[in-house]
């Protein structure tokens, strides 16, 4: 007796890769938020922009995903695309919604957008291979220290450290070459 495996899929997904945008400069930008209404993801992104407000004078926009296991839709996408400089998603904290935060992060960037993601620790290398298989290896990835869910608010908001917000910054902006920097 044989075993027969089937694809659910209609067609195999042929290799893509994702071009990362970045801003020379967050100064002035308008930077959006896009939590994937998971606990205290709102926190966390909360913390970073706190953080690049004091640092460049960001304006920040929140957007919120009503179910964290699925995709953003088109509409909120666009309007992130159509009101904001760049954007930052979170959280990749667990299997299926680090898998849908990583498909928002790559369409945000499909659409132009400097994008940066948050991870928690415990989820930092599967979110790292998500971004992969997705193609969007070159996008940003800020980690926080897990759990991020299950603790107070306040915990969560201080769980961004000055590390963290180094991350998003140099995953939405254009690195300095090492002559720039000499």
């Amino acid at each position: 007796m044989g075993i027969t495996i089937v694809n659910p899929t209609s067609n195999e997904a042929a290799p893509r890769s994702i071009a990362r945008t970045t801003a020379t400069d967050l100064s002035g930008m308008t930077v959006g938020f896009l939590s994937n209404s998971k606990m205290n993801a709102d926190k966390v992104l909360e913390g970073v922009a706190t953080a690049l407000v004091e640092r460049f004078g960001i304006t920040p926009r929140l957007y919120a995903k009503r179910v964290p296991s699925i995709a953003a839709t088109d509409e909120l996408l666009d309007q992130i695309k159509d009101e904001c400089d760049a954007a930052v998603v979170a959280m990749l904290d667990c299997g299926s919604c680090a898998s849908w935060a990583v498909a928002d992060m790559a369409a945000l960037a499909q659409r132009g957008l400097p994008v940066s993601g948050m991870a928690s620790t415990q989820f930092e290398g599967f979110s790292r291979q998500v971004l992969a298989i997705q193609g969007a290896e070159s996008l940003g990835l800020s980690v926080v220290q897990h759990p991020v869910g299950g603790i107070a608010p306040q915990e969560a908001f201080d769980r961004v450290t000055p590390a963290a917000v180094d991350e998003v910054v140099a995953a939405l902006t254009t690195a300095t070459s090492q002559e720039d920097a000499a």
